[in-house]
């Protein structure tokens, strides 16, 4: 096109349908009517964003870069009045923890210092009132009212003061009030100090006891920025392992540029792969099996398919120190221990992989009381990933994680489901719809994943919609 049209907000919007449906994306807009029908993600999609701005919706389903060239005949023109945000890539660093304490420890002992000190005062004041004037009411009375005023440390000093001045009479006061209140506060000092030590000592451990109490919000290292950065191109990164797990699935380990040691990856999102192949660019994306508390590194689990352009022709043949150039974070999900209060989860195959990123974050953390109950579904035993880690979760906190397996073959033995995934597993292990809080997610297979999601409906779980949402009852990856 030599000049671009324009076209208003208004304009677009009348497009909305699936015999006429128009679309912006990141400012410029496209004629997808024709498409519909071969959209690799179902007709539903475009028509539900048909009429819309669906920049978001785009990036989050992590479209390849030749999805790019299927859309350029699709184009006619441009939002008027767009303009692209600039933006910055800022690879945030969090505080580092000896700074934290450090800064802490300075502040800390002073206000402790001045707490110990008014409790002490008036922890003497009362004393002297009770054991050298038992048989003075007056003295008593006059002597419990500073101690109280102290005690609360009120706005009104100026009443103690003149109490103080009423029994300055009695030399004996100012001597059991100093030798009270010295001893008192070497004694408070020295234990605030020890109980502010335990506190600060950062030992906090990998896995928690298994009955949890929710507490207030902390620093939570899950949640901070690190070396992705959404606004940002895509990063390389070398490999630095390569573990070969089952006959067709490699656990990869990533090292992360030591000045950024934190991935940076909220949970419940991915990242996405680009890499040219055999000359044509692939883009893929994948939910590492890493956290921010691995610092250092980005783990993936990849399972290796005869055709798969991305993990046959790619990461299955990549070698140690090979670069692989990383994007993200992307996706609708990003989960916090506020989203649900209980949550089953469907998964089938490497679908397992952002439910355990997600049970992982639930099972670690002491102040996260989400209940989870998961199905996993696979062909043969040996097809099951992760198990180690979902056992031991499952064996560690048996009040929060359940895990149920289910395969097609199995031996004699197998002790837990056979076949596919039925409504009665669903109805049985996972919590209620009218529970308010409840959820349920999904992950795996096309074919699994409709199924699963028609069950669900006729369970009563509400239909979520063709984009997924975090406020949908049925979330699916």
């Amino acid at each position: 096109m030599a000049e671009a049209v324009e076209y208003t907000l208004q304009q677009i919007g009348q497009h909305n349908n699936r015999n006429d449906a128009w679309m912006i994306i990141h400012g410029e807009v496209y004629d997808v009517t024709k498409y519909i029908q071969s959209h690799p993600g179902g007709m539903d999609v475009l028509i539900e964003a048909a009429g819309t701005d669906a920049s978001e919706a785009f990036d989050n389903a992590g479209h390849s870069d030749d999805a790019f060239d299927l859309m350029k005949p699709l184009q006619i023109g441009k939002l008027r009045g767009y303009k692209k945000k600039k933006t910055k890539a800022v690879l945030a660093e969090p505080i580092p923890s000896s700074k934290r304490n450090d800064s802490t420890s300075k502040e800390q002992p002073t206000s402790k210092a001045i707490h110990c000190t008014i409790l002490s005062l008036g922890t003497a004041a009362l004393y002297y009132g009770l054991v050298t004037h038992g048989s003075n009411l007056e003295i008593i009375s006059k002597a419990s009212l500073l101690g109280q005023r102290l005690l609360t440390f009120g706005p009104k000093l100026t009443v103690a003061s003149s109490t103080v001045s009423s029994i300055s009479s009695k030399p004996s006061f100012f001597k059991g009030l100093l030798v009270g209140a010295g001893t008192l506060i070497s004694i408070h000092t020295l234990l605030a100090r020890k109980l502010l030590n335990l506190i600060l000592q950062d030992q906090s451990p990998r896995y928690p006891f298994h009955i949890k109490v929710p507490k207030p919000a902390e620093f939570n290292l899950l949640q901070q920025r690190g070396w992705l950065d959404s606004s940002a191109a895509s990063f390389p990164i070398p490999l630095a392992k390569k573990e070969l797990v089952s006959p067709n699935v490699y656990r990869l380990t990533f090292n992360l540029p030591s000045s950024h040691p934190i991935l940076g990856l909220p949970t419940g999102q991915h990242v996405a792969i680009t890499a040219v192949i055999n000359g044509e660019t692939v883009t893929r994306s994948y939910t590492p099996t890493s956290n921010n508390a691995d610092k250092g590194i980005l783990e993936l689990l990849i399972k290796v398919y005869p055709d798969g352009k991305m993990t046959n022709d790619y990461l299955a043949i990549l070698n140690i120190g090979d670069e692989v150039h990383f994007r993200g974070p992307k996706g609708a999900m990003r989960y916090s221990q506020h989203l649900c209060k209980k949550v089953g989860m469907i998964a089938g195959g490497t679908g397992i992989t952002p439910m355990y990123q997600i049970i992982r974050a639930i099972c670690e953390s002491d102040r996260d009381t989400t209940e989870i109950s998961l199905i996993y579904a696979n062909k043969t035993e040996k097809d099951i990933l992760l198990r180690q880690e979902l056992d031991t979760f499952a064996r560690r906190y048996p009040n929060i994680f359940k895990v149920y397996y289910v395969l097609e073959n199995h031996s004699p033995e197998w002790t837990f489901g056979s076949g596919f995934v039925t409504k009665d597993m669903m109805s049985e292990r996972f919590p209620s719809p009218s529970e308010e809080g409840s959820k349920v997610m999904i992950c795996g297979p096309p074919g699994m994943v409709t199924a699963a999601k028609k069950t669900l409906v006729s369970l009563g779980y509400k239909q979520p919609g063709a984009s997924g949402k975090m406020s949908d009852e049925i979330f699916v990856f």
